[in-house]
């Protein structure tokens, strides 16, 4: 069954490929209204032609329409419809990062973003897979997952537009991972700190960050300072002082359009909570309901930050721990980042990766596999539905399912907790044992720090005031492992 399932997984992600390759090719008109052609090949271009002023609309500008980019982009691209308005919304760094993909003609540009974006992809599978191989709760994961992850249907369409979910988002967030579990603290805050670019992706990253400083691992958020500081520091040095500005004025008006029907918004693709409540109350009454929406949203983070901490602080093992606090702020994301659309979902690959990777203790195993697969459910459906038939869909009804599967993961930390604090207190076993005289070296992980400690030539009964924080016991005599 699982052989015939990998096959399948292969055969759609293949598919998919020669999707990409023949609308990338043959269909120019089409894919000339790509995220990647509209946004990061027109910036790209505009930054290898010194034009870079015209990235963002000027400050009194009420919309996107009509701005000199979306002039710009219907020149780069001569097929672009009249009616598609482009728009630039990422730091003035970002655009430069496509400058020499921008050499290339538009179809073959985001054809390589494209194979960049899905070797990305088989990057984070083989880094979830390459930790948890040398785990004691390897659960066989290999990069062949990546083809699974290819099956959701958000991650399928975000390669296929060509956003920056992948490489901005979903692999500096598990790069960052990777290292943290390796207990390399200030080279996952600097990979993190890389998910700027794709800000959506940041605040888990963040939650990450500040869950990990209450367990005083203090370096992951250093790291991030650290590495935004140098971001910024690039976009001043590359770039005028006051285009930096005018981005951070993009982002206030992307904020008032994103918020207005009237502005055209893909309210079937906004599938954020705040987003999904502020589309359905009438614009006069915004400055009210705002505020209370987005205070409401950094509550439901709250929570799932309080139970990150806790996950992390506790005894359980470092990869148990700091993946379930990670799938939290993976759930989080819709719920608590406004800014959120469908393609976003991507991040979700990461959940999948971090769960499917592991064995995980007592009945946690079954229930967050369940988990994910009732999201990938949940998340696929909303998706098919969107390309049948947008008008079927309801963002809200969306994204309150989410919620629940949002609960449900906080649930499942509560129940870890649980089960890691019920673990029986070692007693007495065999004093008499020929092997054993009752005299015992205990290794054991420090609460404050995690790094591992050994306590010789213990007697038996002293275990019971050891944590079960990777408490391992030998025989002083054989060396044998106790427990």
């Amino acid at each position: 069954m699982k052989k015939t399932l990998s096959l399948i997984c292969f055969g759609w992600g293949f598919i998919l490929i020669l999707l990409y390759g023949f609308t990338d090719l043959s269909l120019p008109a089409v894919n000339q209204t790509s995220d990647y052609l509209m946004t990061f090949h027109t910036a790209g271009t505009l930054v290898r032609e010194g034009q870079a002023g015209l990235l963002y609309p000027a400050a009194d500008a009420t919309s996107f329409s009509e701005c000199a980019f979306d002039r710009a982009a219907h020149r780069v691209l001569p097929l672009l419809p009249a009616p598609a308005n482009a728009e630039y919304m990422y730091m003035p760094l970002v655009a430069g990062f496509f400058v020499p993909l921008s050499l290339l003609p538009s179809s073959y540009s985001l054809l390589v973003w494209q194979v960049l974006s899905l070797g990305g992809l088989a990057f984070c599978a083989f880094l979830v897979a390459s930790y948890a191989a040398k785990t004691d709760e390897a659960n066989g994961m290999d990069i062949s997952a990546t083809w699974i992850a290819l099956t959701l249907i958000p991650l399928a369409i975000s390669i296929w537009i060509g956003q920056v979910s992948v490489l901005f988002g979903l692999l500096p967030f598990i790069g960052g991972l990777y290292f943290v579990l390796k207990r390399q603290d200030l080279p996952a805050g600097l990979v993190w700190s890389l998910a700027v670019f794709k800000p959506q992706f940041f605040i888990p990253v963040l939650m990450m960050g500040v869950a990990l400083a209450t367990a005083k691992r203090f370096k992951p958020m250093i790291g991030i300072i650290c590495g935004i500081a140098v971001i910024i520091g690039l976009n001043l040095a590359l770039f005028p002082a006051a285009l930096f500005s005018e981005w951070l004025h993009t982002l206030k008006l992307a904020e008032a359009v994103y918020s207005d029907l009237k502005f055209g918004v893909a309210q079937h693709l906004a599938t954020s909570l705040p987003r999904a409540i502020i589309l359905l109350i009438p614009v006069e009454q915004h400055a009210i309901v705002k505020p209370l929406v987005y205070a409401l949203s950094a509550v439901l983070g709250g929570i799932g930050l309080f139970f990150a901490s806790r996950l992390v602080r506790s005894q359980l093992s470092d990869s148990i721990k700091v993946s379930l606090a990670a799938i939290i702020c993976v759930f989080a994301t819709p719920i608590i980042v406004p800014h959120v659309f469908f393609y976003d979902y991507s991040i979700f690959a990461a959940a999948a990766f971090l769960a499917y990777s592991l064995k995980w203790p007592g009945t946690v195993d079954r229930r967050i596999k369940l988990l994910i697969v009732y999201g990938w459910v949940i998340v696929n459906t909303y998706g098919i539905l969107v390309l049948v038939h947008k008008e079927w869909v309801v963002p809200i009804l969306f994204v309150l399912i989410m919620l629940e599967l949002y609960r449900r993961t906080i649930m499942l930390a509560r129940v870890a907790l649980k089960e890691a604090s019920e673990v029986p207190v070692p007693v007495a076993e065999t004093e008499g044992e020929d092997c054993c005289n009752g005299v015992v070296h205990i290794a054991y992980r420090g609460l404050s720090d995690d790094r591992q400690y050994i306590a010789y030539s213990r007697k038996w009964e002293e275990i019971r005031f050891f944590k079960e924080n990777g408490l391992k016991v030998f025989c002083a005599d054989c060396r044998r492992r106790l427990l």
